[in-house]
């Protein structure tokens, strides 16, 4: 005889307390046969269906279960969760709504309306529901979670550690909790234990993907970066698509130097997610490491870049109410992730604190929640001040136009973190970019890149969407005060040539042309020095490639991360810097010179293999500069037969620097100016 309704609907209870949702759903379907239209039961199978993986099948039973009953809120409230899982985010927004209208003492719709609205970028809005949430239920977990996330949305990091902590005293073995704090610690620079957080989270719950993906974040910075790799092929593993994982990945990789299999995954995640505007960015960063790529193709990447997610906010550009005076004193905004010790800032830094305040009003807009020292004296600089990680593109763009900014200038280009999405949008009347990444947007909305005759030669600017202003070179250097005066190297001392470049510059080509040179000085050395060889997995793959090329490993000087004195120090051991390509040092090759050390380098066919060939021609030393490899190998031998002549030039390498336009920041900075006083007048002119 066939169990009754009741009896199968007792049974599907049953069978999940027992912990056999499969079961458990078959039953619930027998009963539905019979009664189609059971609220009970719907909402029975469509939460099996959602804790299943198949979101698409209780979405169809959640509306189902709304539509024979619509006055049970909880109905509403997992119609919500399914939307969300979706990334249906307003539909949901509208579902929390609906069962807080039915009951408005419901924490888990608060909590729902809350994951909505940070979804939507609605943060503070977010903030305030989880607070409903908890206010209600003060000791409701998700809601602790979710508070904690959503204070890291902002870059609240150190907000959201005690709402993890409260959850985690509630219930030690809640993954998530540790998992949301490892990710506050991380974004607070306590990546130690950060790692330590994510580790327990993983212990708790080692199917996470995203807890590994987060792992792998935490991994790079501590230059784990092969552990940082694995851990993202175990998130991929268990999440094929998850486009974050693939695009950190990426990063793993092009920081091991595998540029083609990062090229792949950034792509990937692009396949994922095509609207991923930071994989893309990614991608076209890693593409400028690589060989056989010219101004064509970087600029064809970058066109790609803006139709797909620039041109949406092109279209909708709003005038701007700043008067058009050409001589009045104007408000410069710079957009930078970087605004720390960084490369980039080593490069923007001069001028930003060399700026005429009679002229020149600075507004920087910070889009980093790392801070240092660096930071606090570039705020201290600056006429306004405003941090505006988390903040949206349109309510930055409202900002931008409220504090009257004339030029808007983007000094990240496609690096980490930049808001090449907010000058799609246009906020300010004029629009520049250069020095962090000074390769290009291929934004249509950005009137300028910062450049020079020999990064850009004239015969390319017609392939970049912005109009090239020629500056005394693309970057200038500000001499470091930890500097150590420049040493004298023994006469008796082994030719050594030296790269304090970061690993992934080194490409095949590299490698081939360094081998080369070594081979015709048997008795010359090479040293290396990046954090990155504080990795063993890619110290070794480092001797074996120069095995291959014939390099003995003992004739390889392996040196790892220090602070930075010790790190110009090491210039102390060098003879010649050999400049990797194709893409070069920029602001290394600056410390190079700084430190008594010349520089050969190869000017190749794209803004990433010119910028060392730049500098040199802008100190007057443009014949340490080759045409091809061939050349290069062939001046590098060269240049080691001449002992004595090195000693000279060492010796007076430091002033030739501090002479030219490029090495003084406050000529250069009067130059930035005039630049920026032309832009304006011709915007002027209409």
């Amino acid at each position: 005889m066939a169990a009754t309704t009741a009896e199968n609907w007792d049974l599907a209870q049953q069978s999940y307390r027992d912990g056999n949702p499969a079961k458990a759903a078959e039953y619930c379907r027998l009963v539905l046969k019979r009664k189609p239209n059971s609220p009970e039961a719907l909402q029975f199978l469509c939460g099996l269906r959602f804790l299943d993986g198949r979101p698409d099948e209780a979405l169809v039973l959640a509306r189902r279960a709304v539509a024979v009953a619509g006055k049970v809120p909880e109905n509403h409230n997992n119609l919500s969760a399914i939307l969300a899982a979706l990334g249906r985010h307003a539909e949901a927004l509208a579902a929390a709504d609906k069962a807080l209208a039915l009951r408005p003492a419901y924490p888990q719709a608060f909590s729902n309306r809350g994951n909505a609205l940070r979804a939507l970028g609605r943060h503070d809005e977010a903030l305030a529901s989880y607070e409903k949430a908890l206010a209600l239920a003060p000791d409701y977990l998700e809601a602790l979670g979710n508070i904690a996330a959503a204070l890291i949305a902002v870059e609240r990091p150190a907000d959201a550690i005690p709402y993890c902590d409260r959850a985690i005293a509630l219930s030690p073995t809640f993954a998530d909790a540790h998992d949301t704090k490892g990710n506050a610690l991380h974004l607070l620079g306590r990546y130690d234990e950060a790692l330590a957080s994510l580790d327990r989270a993983i212990a708790l719950k080692p199917d996470s993907a995203r807890t590994l993906n987060n792992r792998a974040a935490v991994l790079s910075v501590l230059k784990r970066t092969s552990e940082a790799l694995e851990s993202c092929d175990r998130a991929i593993a268990l999440q094929p698509n998850f486009d974050n994982a693939l695009n950190n990945r990426g990063n793993a990789l092009a920081a091991l130097g595998r540029l083609d299999e990062a090229a792949d995954s950034f792509r990937a995640a692009l396949a994922a997610k095509p609207d991923f505007p930071t994989a893309h960015s990614n991608l076209i960063f890693c593409q400028d490491f690589m060989a056989g790529l010219g101004f064509a193709e970087h600029a064809a990447e970058r066109r790609r870049w803006f139709e797909a997610h620039g041109r949406r906010h092109a279209a909708a550009i709003r005038p701007h109410a700043n008067g058009r005076d050409p001589d009045r004193r104007l408000v410069l905004g710079y957009v930078s992730a970087d605004f720390r010790k960084h490369s980039a800032s080593s490069c923007f830094g001069p001028v930003l604190r060399r700026h005429d305040r009679a002229a020149f009003e600075v507004v920087c807009y910070s889009a980093s929640s790392v801070e240092d020292d660096v930071t606090r004296e570039l705020r201290q600089r600056a006429d306004r001040w405003r941090s505006v990680v988390g903040v949206p593109d349109q309510r930055l763009d409202e900002q931008i136009r409220e504090d009257g900014v004339d030029i808007l200038v983007d000094l990240s280009g496609h690096s980490a973190g930049n808001r090449l999405t907010l000058f799609a949008r246009k906020p300010a009347p004029v629009q520049v970019t250069g020095w962090g990444h000074g390769t290009g947007t291929g934004l249509e909305t950005i009137d300028y890149l910062l450049s020079d005759p020999v990064v850009i030669p004239s015969e390319m600017r017609g392939l970049f969407a912005e109009r090239i202003y020629d500056l005394p070179c693309a970057i200038t250097f500000e001499a470091p005060p930890d500097a150590p005066p420049v040493s004298a190297r023994p006469a008796d001392a082994p030719m050594t040539f030296g790269c304090l470049n970061r690993l992934s510059k080194l490409s095949p080509q590299t490698y081939a042309a360094w081998g080369r040179v070594l081979r015709a000085l048997p008795d010359a050395r090479l040293l290396l020095k990046d954090p990155m060889l504080q990795d063993e997995q890619a110290r070794a793959r480092l001797v074996e490639t120069f095995a291959r090329e014939g390099v003995a490993a003992e004739r390889l000087e392996l040196l790892g991360g220090t602070s930075h004195a010790e790190h110009l120090a090491a210039y102390g051991r060098v003879d010649i810097a050999l400049d990797p390509f194709p893409q070069n040092g920029g602001i290394s090759t600056f410390e190079a010179l700084w430190m008594g050390v010349p520089v050969v380098a190869l000017e190749g066919n794209a803004i990433p293999s010119r910028p060392a060939a730049a500098i040199l021609t802008a100190i007057g030393m443009r014949d340490w500069v080759a045409g091809d490899a061939e050349s290069y190998v062939a001046l590098a031998v060269a240049r080691a037969g001449d002992r004595a002549g090195l000693a000279t030039l060492r010796a007076r390498l430091r002033d030739r620097v501090a002479a030219s336009e490029a090495g003084d920041p406050v000529r250069y900075t009067r130059a930035v100016e005039a630049a920026y006083r032309d832009m304006w007048r011709t915007y002027c002119a209409g």
